[in-house]
């Protein structure tokens, strides 16, 4: 943590609302589940996309449409969806174009609605205008070979299927760059909790 002790010490903003974000098997959704066991005030972008795009939902139906390959026996089959962005630049726009509206206009109503300090936790921090309504910003990161094997195992897909869907989201490098501090997450899971719960305390004393 040594870098973000040095980069707190120089980090001078209030922070009322704060990012985390990350690549897909990174520890983002560990991080989100451990900062609201600690009791922070979480948005989860992951969680108002399902709720948006449930099934019989308006969002839902407009991708089956768009979709129509993926949409068998009127269920639109999610894991072909994802397999399909991951390897189809154009389809992945597609998708993004109509998913990306509602979610991004619902958690823009929560944040209005909410008192901070809170966290918008969303894999496309930076890929998306949620990142202009944080003060502060965070990425886990992990070595790749490690993320690999985390989607192999979560998702039973082969090596290249778990290297097409890291390689359809933006680098962890860029991802970093971006961001005022990153957590690690390839050692011991406990330990990683602990630190981005103990980084976000530190974000929020600024306050």
């Amino acid at each position: 943590m040594n870098r973000n002790i040095r980069e707190l010490k120089e980090f001078k903003k209030q922070v009322k609302v704060a990012g985390l974000t990350g690549g897909i098997a990174s520890g983002k959704s560990v991080a989100t589940e451990a900062l609201r066991a600690a009791g922070f005030t979480v948005i989860d972008a992951d969680e108002i996309s399902r709720r948006i795009t449930a099934i019989g939902s308006q969002v839902e139906r407009r991708i089956k449409d768009a979709f129509p390959s993926v949409a068998k026996d009127d269920c639109l089959d999610r894991r072909a969806l994802r397999e399909l962005i991951s390897s189809d630049a154009a389809a992945k726009k597609k998708l993004d174009d109509i998913t990306h509206p509602p979610i991004i206009s619902e958690i823009e109503r929560i944040v209005r609605a909410t008192e901070p300090p809170m966290i918008i936790c969303a894999p496309l921090l930076f890929e998306t205008s949620l990142s202009a309504l944080c003060d502060c910003t965070v990425c886990t990161v992990c070595a790749l070979e490690t993320r690999i094997e985390r989607l192999c195992a979560r998702d039973s897909v082969d090596r290249d299927a778990a290297l097409r869907m890291i390689n359809a989201q933006i680098p962890d490098c860029e991802r970093a760059a971006l961001s005022d501090f990153c957590v690690p997450s390839d050692g011991d899971m406990d330990e990683f909790k602990a630190e981005t719960v103990a980084l976000f305390r530190a974000i929020f004393s600024k306050r």
